[in-house]
C-alpha cells in the first residue's frame, strides 16, 4: 500500500499524519495539486529535493517498505510514497490520530454517546459565582435543544436488520449475533410506540428540571407582572420540550404569564432554509474528503471489525470487509429506489447510531443496548466518528469556512435585540425569552459565540479533527437538552450599567477571548463590551 504524508508549514513542528494512497485522488482534487519535483530519502529518513530546498521534512511516520527504491513525488505540500511491491503493507497509526487516553478511563462501564448523550445537570456541589454588589437580575435569554428522544428515522434499524438477514441466510451468526434481531425488533417496537423522533420520559424530565432550576435561580424575575415568551422551531419534540420546560418553571409559581409565539424556522431551524449552507453540504469537497478519510482510518476499520466479530463469524466479517453488499433501501428509508452500499464501517456506524439513543429509552431493558454490543473503547471511537461529522458539518469546521455557523447570526442578533428592548423600554415586561430547537441550531450558535477552549477552534485545512488537537466534544456542545442561557443584570442605582453572564448547560463559561469580563476571574461582562466584541459579525445598531 502506498501512503502520502502531509508535512506542516510550521518549520518547528513535525507533522506525521498519513493518508491511505487510495484516497489520494480525493485529496488531489481537494487541493488542486500538480505533481512536480522528485525527492529522495537518505538513511536518516529525511527528504532531499533535486531542485534543492533548504527545508528538511521529517518522514518518520511513513511506513517502511521492503524495497530499496524510495522516491517521493512532490505535490506542493503532499508527498506520495511509491511502493514497487504489490503485497499489502502493514502500518502503524499516525501519532496525530491516536488518543492519548480515554476520558473517564477508570470507569469500565462508561459508554460514549456523542450528541445523543442524555443531559447532565451540574452536581449539587457546583456553585455559581454571585453577581457584583448592587446588581439584580432583569432578564434571561435561553436557547435549548430538545430533550432525549427516540430514533428519528428508520434508516439505521432497517439497514442493521438487512445485514443480519444476510448473515442468517449464510449461517454466519455468533451466539451474540443471534440476539441482535430480537434486540433490534424490541428497540424498533418501543421507538415506534413512543413515536419516531419524539421525547421520551427522560427527555421530558430533563426540561422540567432545567425550567425548575431556572425559576429557583432567578426567582425575582418570575412575577405575575412579568411575561415569559416561548418560541420553538415548530417540530413536535421542540414544542413538547418547551411545554415541559414551562411546567418546571411554573411548578412553584402558577401566576407567571406565558406568551407562546408562532414557530420561527428562520431563527431556530435555519439549516433547512439557508441556501448557501444546503449547497455547502451537498458540494463541499473539503468536508467530504475529511470525513471520508476519518471513516477509512485503520483504527476505524479495526474497531468496526472488532464489533462485527462479536456478532458475525470471521468469514462473514471478511466478506463485508473485502467487498460491498448492495442492499435495496427499505420503503421507510430516505434512500428510495437507490442502492445502499455498505462496508464494515458503514454497518457499525448504523448499529452505533441506532443504539446511541439507548439511554433515552423508557424501558430499562433497552437502556444498555449500546453497552451490550460496544465496549468502552469501541463506543469511544465511534463517538469520535460522530463528533467529527458534527464538527465539520455544523461546527467550527475547517479554518476559513464560516458557512456552517454564519446562518446563526440572526439568532445572535435576536438575543441582543431582546436585551436592548428590556433595557430601553420601561414598559417592556418580558423577563425571559425561551427558545427551543435542535442540535443543528445550538452547534452553529455555540460556534458563532467562540467560547474559549470549547467551541472556538477550527482545524487547519491540511489537518484532521481529533480529540488530541481540538477541545470540541459533541456530548458537551450538543447533548440532549443542551442549553445556553444569558442572564442580564442591572445596577439598582445606575440603570445604564448592565452586566451579562453566560451559562452553558447551567455552568458558567466565558464569552469569546477578545471580550474582557469586568475582572480577569469574573464571568460577568459589561453589555456594551459584549456588543463591541460581536459588532463585526453584524450591525446591531
Amino acid at each position: 500500500m502506498a501512503l502520502c504524508t502531509v508535512p506542516s508549514f510550521n518549520l518547528n513542528i513535525q507533522y506525521d499524519q498519513c493518508y491511505p494512497y487510495q484516497y489520494l485522488y480525493d485529496i488531489c482534487n481537494l487541493y488542486k495539486l500538480n505533481f512536480q519535483n522528485v525527492f529522495f530519502i537518505n538513511n536518516d529518513d529525511h527528504i532531499r529535493s533535486l531542485v534543492g530546498m533548504n527545508r528538511r521534512y521529517s518522514v518518520q511516520s511513513v511506513v517502511p517498505v521492503i524495497n530499496n527504491k524510495k522516491t517521493y513525488n512532490r505535490a506542493i505540500s503532499l508527498f506520495v510514497k511509491q511502493n514497487e511491491i504489490e503485497s499489502p503493507v502493514q502500518h502503524s497509526i499516525p501519532k496525530t490520530l491516536q488518543f492519548a487516553s480515554i476520558e473517564d478511563e477508570g470507569d469500565d462501564n462508561k459508554r460514549y454517546y456523542s450528541t445523543k448523550t442524555p443531559y447532565a445537570c451540574p452536581s449539587k456541589e457546583y456553585v455559581l459565582s454571585s453577581p457584583p454588589t448592587g446588581y439584580k437580575p432583569i432578564g434571561v435569554q435561553v436557547l435549548a435543544r430538545h430533550g432525549s428522544r427516540t430514533l428519528n428515522s428508520h434508516d439505521y434499524d432497517v439497514q442493521t436488520l438487512k445485514i443480519w438477514e444476510l448473515a442468517k441466510q449464510k449461517n454466519m451468526l455468533t451466539p451474540l449475533g443471534e440476539q441482535l434481531k430480537e434486540d433490534t425488533e424490541l428497540f424498533i417496537g418501543e421507538n415506534n410506540h413512543v413515536g419516531r423522533g419524539e421525547l421520551t420520559e427522560l427527555g421530558k424530565d430533563e426540561h422540567i428540571g432545567i425550567g425548575s432550576r431556572l425559576f429557583h435561580r432567578l426567582q425575582s424575575l418570575f412575577l405575575p407582572s412579568n411575561t415569559v415568551t416561548v418560541m420553538t422551531s415548530g417540530k413536535k419534540r421542540a414544542v413538547d420540550s418547551s411545554q415541559q420546560f414551562v411546567n418546571g418553571l411554573t411548578e412553584s409559581q402558577n401566576g407567571i404569564q406565558i406568551q407562546n409565539q408562532s414557530p420561527n424556522k428562520s431563527l431556530l431551524y435555519f439549516h433547512k432554509s439557508c441556501l448557501s449552507y444546503r449547497t455547502f453540504k451537498k458540494t463541499d469537497l473539503d468536508i467530504r474528503t475529511k470525513i471520508h478519510l476519518i471513516k477509512n482510518l485503520p483504527q476505524t476499520k479495526a474497531y468496526a471489525q472488532q464489533v462485527l466479530r462479536k456478532i458475525y463469524t470471521k468469514d462473514f466479517v471478511d466478506l463485508l470487509t473485502n467487498g460491498y453488499y448492495e442492499i435495496q433501501a427499505d420503503k421507510y428509508s430516505d434512500l428510495l429506489d437507490k442502492k445502499f452500499h455498505q462496508n464494515e464501517v458503514d454497518i457499525v456506524i448504523c448499529l452505533y447510531s441506532m443504539f446511541s439513543v439507548a439511554q433515552a429509552q423508557n424501558k430499562p431493558s433497552l437502556t444498555n443496548m449500546l453497552a451490550k454490543y460496544f465496549n468502552k473503547e469501541e463506543s469511544y471511537w465511534f463517538s469520535y466518528i460522530n463528533d467529527a461529522q458534527e464538527f465539520y458539518v455544523k461546527g467550527p469546521s475547517i479554518e476559513g469556512k464560516t458557512v456552517t455557523y454564519d446562518m446563526a447570526k440572526p439568532l445572535l442578533a435576536d438575543f441582543f435585540t431582546s436585551i436592548n428592548a428590556r433595557i430601553e423600554d420601561s414598559d417592556n415586561t418580558v423577563a425571559a425569552h425561551l427558545r427551543f430547537a435542535h442540535a443543528e441550531t445550538i452547534i452553529p450558535f455555540a460556534t458563532l459565540l467562540q467560547i474559549p477552549n470549547f467551541s472556538d477552534k477550527s482545524v487547519y485545512p491540511l489537518d484532521i479533527y481529533t480529540y488530541e488537537n481540538n477541545p470540541w466534544r459533541g456530548n458537551k456542545i450538543a447533548s440532549m437538552a443542551a442549553n445556553i442561557q444569558w442572564e442580564i443584570y442591572q445596577h439598582e442605582e445606575h440603570h445604564d450599567q448592565i452586566l451579562v453572564r453566560m451559562l452553558y448547560n447551567e455552568m458558567e463559561v466565558k464569552f469569546k477571548s477578545d471580550c474582557k469580563s469586568i475582572t480577569s476571574d469574573s464571568y460577568f461582562y459589561d453589555f456594551n463590551e459584549l456588543k463591541r466584541s460581536y459588532q463585526h459579525i453584524f450591525n446591531m445598531d
